[in-house]
């Protein structure tokens, strides 16, 4: 299996939307809870488990999250320090970042 990236957005003041967007996400009750406030955000988290990376960024009237999968920890480092936390970012602009980030071993196709 390889690195995958995905995305996915919803508006907060779509309750439906917000509530299927927040599933996807381990332990999203905390995330919830900032986005709540309607203020720009962005945050990161790593599941060690499946070796997933979440990148969130929120504007705060809506809100993206770009999941890497089959990634180490470093890596996923190394993706958030190429400042990819940033709400107007699409997710063909994320995809070259994080191939700029992982360098030849990342085939983004």
């Amino acid at each position: 299996m390889g690195t995958r990236i995905s995305c996915t957005t919803a508006h907060l003041d779509d309750a439906g939307g917000m509530a299927e967007f927040l599933s996807a996400i381990p332990n999203s009750e905390d995330l919830a809870k900032v986005l709540h406030l309607g203020e720009p955000v962005a945050s990161r988290a790593y599941d060690d488990d499946t070796w997933t990376a979440r990148f969130v960024a929120s504007d705060g009237r809506s809100v993206k999250c770009f999941a890497v999968t089959d990634i180490t920890i470093d890596q996923a480092e190394m993706i958030a320090a190429a400042s990819v936390l940033n709400p107007t970012l699409d997710e063909t602009e994320f995809r070259e970042a994080v191939a700029q980030s992982l360098g030849p071993t990342f085939d983004p196709a």
